[in-house]
């Protein structure tokens, strides 16, 4: 996965180069409300000090698309100076204009919407400003009937003038350098990944709640322009202004209460609209959530589950196959194992309607509860009534009782599951009563299974033939692993290795009493080696590569730019580096040395010194710019050129050409003072 994140035109964080580090990039992302991105920068980042609150630009790409949006509300800076950034996403710039009072009517959902659009984008500057896009949510009439006069900010007012009456949801997307306003009945994308029991599913919970339920509900439509009044239904409804669930009255008794549509105009059409919201209220008092982790974040080959799919669950111990609609999505992208979504059915609670961009979305969403009987929310639940949860015993030839049996039929001869306890042991069964019992715990000590799952094995012993021994492969020379960490062991070499699914087995390997680096880089070598002998430990680079010493953080994808790098005798430190030590000692043994002759050192009389700060943090440091002496004979001296393309100056060489010229200022010195005696 390729990830990006930018500050207008400066990066923040690129995966592919190691320049631009980060600490952690989190992104939340909420139907009908804000999206949150909080990511954390390390002090040494070139552009630590670019995002600007409120005016700094913030996208964040994966694999090149935009996934978010914003701008920078506020940051905190720890103990290390690591600074975090809190970033809400561009619907949050409805939040910067104001709706001021008016009456809208006779006019479609689309002109309404577009009207609050005009409103807002002739307040705020340029980049704060949308333009309408894809609009599909109808009502009855396509007709809408507004008052506004209450100067609220102009996201309010569509979640509450369009969103809580008439559902549907707001969605920014930018395409073209254009930023479109879309509001959807439905996102109306299915992802082709779907979430499954013992697969992605983190937890999976039930709610049968009488909260905020309606029994006998009042509709309200339009108001009368003479009485104020709002239209009711007694005209087609008996006399009666009120609609009554009688299932439900016997559940919860009677509990009166409203709901209006101001853009109503019938009876006839404010009873049916009543009908349909009673109904759907009462289900609401029953509901259900999932919580699930996104698989494409483990592996690029599967579909990605973005906000507002429709996305197909299945648990086959909940008796559950549904589509539930995603609601919430929480990416850390820097530990992706926490990552987290939160899906639910598409009936909503009526008290869940998203009403303010920092009010927390957490309504239950529902399903038919004619389904929810057949709901199991454990796997414990299996024994006791998930899977028929039927017990029955057996007896022996004198009809005594002499075994136990579990099943998942009430008829034992028609039983596949079986849990069989009797005076050998326990056996689990999936071809009914008379097995092969595959997975056994016998008396005398033997356990015997298929596969374990889950569960810790502490303090003992595996004894096994050749072959395979869970997820490892034995031969008579050697046992590895096939999965994500393994440990290959043959006759010649020993290995240390975790798996990558791009550039296969990367890791370490130890022969000749050293330990070895493997590189995918370096088309599959293993470069470097850890050993010891009699002058100590010996850390070395393989022949012809580089030894790079690095540092890198805790509880993050990203290691930092502190490192050194030592190649051909040469060491490159990459960090200030602060010598603790009285002295600096250079070799100037006379024997070591060849072509010795003198040199003109007039040429430190054209070097500037400039004041300057480093990209990295390093501020008020004093030297000369060594790019400004590329074209000059004298450069051989002290300009050098590294592996990364940047030039360094030898400062040591410089300070020597000094010592000369102060030699020569002393001799004209002391001319002069001749001279004139």
């Amino acid at each position: 996965m390729k990830l990006k994140l930018m500050c207008d035109a400066d990066i923040l964080f690129d995966s592919t180069t190691n320049m631009y580090k980060a600490m952690s990039i989190d992104l939340t992302e909420q139907v009908n409300t804000t999206n949150t991105l909080v990511f954390a920068l390390p002090p040494f980042n070139p552009n630590y000090d670019k995002p600007q609150k409120m005016t700094s630009v913030i996208e964040l790409y994966r694999n090149d698309a935009l996934v978010f949006e914003g701008r920078v509300l506020y940051t905190d800076d720890d103990i290390l100076g690591n600074r975090t950034f809190t970033c809400e996403g561009s619907l949050a710039y409805f939040l910067d204009s104001i709706v001021r009072p008016n009456t809208t009517q006779d006019t479609t959902i689309r002109d309404y919407l577009q009207g609050l659009l005009n409103q807002h984008n002739a307040q705020v500057e340029e980049q704060k400003q949308f333009t309408l896009g894809i609009v599909n949510v109808t009502n009855t009439t396509d007709n809408v009937y507004r008052i506004d006069n209450d100067y609220s900010n102009t996201l309010t007012v569509m979640q509450e003038k369009l969103v809580n009456r008439l559902g549907g949801y707001l969605r920014v997307r930018k395409e073209n350098n254009v930023r479109y306003l879309d509001y959807l009945e439905e996102y109306g994308t299915t992802s082709n990944q779907t979430i499954e029991f013992q697969k992605n599913i983190l937890d999976l919970s039930q709610r049968i709640s009488a909260e905020n339920v309606i029994t006998a509900l009042i509709p309200l439509g339009v108001k009368n322009e003479e009485t104020g009044l709002p239209l009711t239904i007694e005209s087609v409804n008996d006399g009666k202004d009120y609609l009554v669930n009688e299932t439900a009255v016997s559940l919860f008794g009677y509990i009166y209460g409203k709901n209006e549509w101001e853009d109503v105009t019938l009876p006839e059409n404010l009873k049916t609209k009543g009908e349909a919201f009673l109904q759907e209220n009462i289900k609401a008092s029953w509901s259900i959530e999932v919580n699930a982790t996104d698989l494409s974040m483990l592996d690029v080959s599967i579909d990605t589950l973005d906000l507002g799919m429709s996305v197909p669950v299945i648990s086959v111990p909940h008796k559950l196959d549904e589509n539930f609609t995603i609601k919430k999505k929480e990416t850390k992208y820097l530990q992706p194992q926490d990552s987290e979504i939160t899906l639910d059915t598409v009936i909503k609670r009526n008290t869940d309607q998203v009403s303010s961009t920092d009010r927390q979305l957490g309504q239950l969403e529902t399903i038919q509860t004619d389904r929810f009987m057949a709901i199991v929310k454990e796997q414990t639940n299996l024994i006791t009534g998930g899977s028929g949860g039927n017990m029955q015993y057996g007896f022996n030839d004198s009809g005594l009782p002499s075994e136990i049996f579990f099943l998942d039929n009430p008829d034992k001869e028609l039983a596949k599951k079986v849990l069989r306890i009797n005076q050998n042991g326990i056996g689990f069964s999936k071809n009914g009563i008379n097995g092969p019992f595959e997975t056994a715990w016998t008396l005398d000590g033997v356990f015997n299974a298929n596969y374990i799952t889950a569960g810790i094995l502490q303090g003992i012993q595996i004894i096994a033939d050749l072959g395979m021994l869970g997820g490892w492969t034995m031969d008579s020379t050697s046992l590895s692993s096939g999965s994500t960490v393994g440990i290959i062991l043959d006759s010649s070499e020993a290995s240390i290795a975790t798996y990558h699914p791009d550039t296969d087995y990367i890791g370490m390997k130890m022969y000749n009493g050293g330990l070895a680096v493997y590189s995918y880089a370096n088309k599959g070598t293993y470069v470097g080696q850890l050993s010891s002998g009699a002058d100590g430990t010996v850390l070395q680079g393989a022949y012809g590569h580089n030894l790079s010493l690095g540092i890198s953080t805790d509880n993050t994808n990203t290691a930092l730019d502190g490192y050194l790098v030592m190649d051909n005798g040469e060491v490159s430190c990459y960090k200030t580096l602060n010598m603790r030590g009285h002295s600096i000692i250079n070799q100037s043994d006379k024997r070591l040395k060849k072509n010795i002759k003198d040199i003109d050192c007039s040429f430190v009389y054209d070097l500037e010194v400039k004041q300057f700060d480093y990209l990295n943090g390093d501020k008020n440091r004093i030297g000369i710019l060594a790019n400004d002496y590329m074209n000059k004979s004298y450069s051989k001296y002290f300009l050098h050129k590294g592996k990364d393309g940047y030039y360094g100056v030898d400062y040591q060489n410089i300070m020597n050409a000094l010592i000369k010229c102060v030699q020569e200022q002393n001799n004209r010195i002391k001319a002069l003072e001749r001279g004139t005696k």
